[in-house]
């Protein structure tokens, strides 16, 4: 089973400080770590879904409490849009009102940060 960890600090976890992190609760398969996210793919279903109970909302820095969910796959005929320049005043909400004028949209996240650092 595949599962997104959302709020990680790529640039200070490594993917084997993830796998231990999520060991005692069944097989992991493999560990990747991206800037701000991960994916950690777990052997057995029942395991994955205590991982996902047990850690999400851990801080594995202080201050930073994991998102740990079943990763979604992206559903079909749909595309992901960056858009740069946004203000830091800027909402989900509000962007996402922006683009529903023009369409359906499924999923909306506003990143704060500079950008160049991920």
């Amino acid at each position: 089973m595949k599962i997104f960890v959302g709020n990680v600090d790529g640039a200070d976890t490594t993917p084997e400080e993830l796998a231990a992190l999520f060991a005692p609760y069944g097989t992991v398969m493999s560990c990747a770590v991206m800037k701000q996210f991960a994916f950690v793919h777990m052997r057995e279903n029942a395991g994955a879904l205590r991982a996902i109970e047990a850690l999400h909302g851990h801080e594995l820095r202080p201050g930073r409490a994991l998102v740990v969910e079943m990763s979604r796959p992206r559903p079909l005929n749909t595309w992901k849009i960056f858009v740069g320049n946004v203000s830091a005043a800027c909402t989900s909400q509000e962007l996402r009102s922006l683009f529903e004028r023009r369409g359906r949209v499924i999923e909306c996240d506003v990143v704060k940060g500079d950008w160049r650092s991920w």
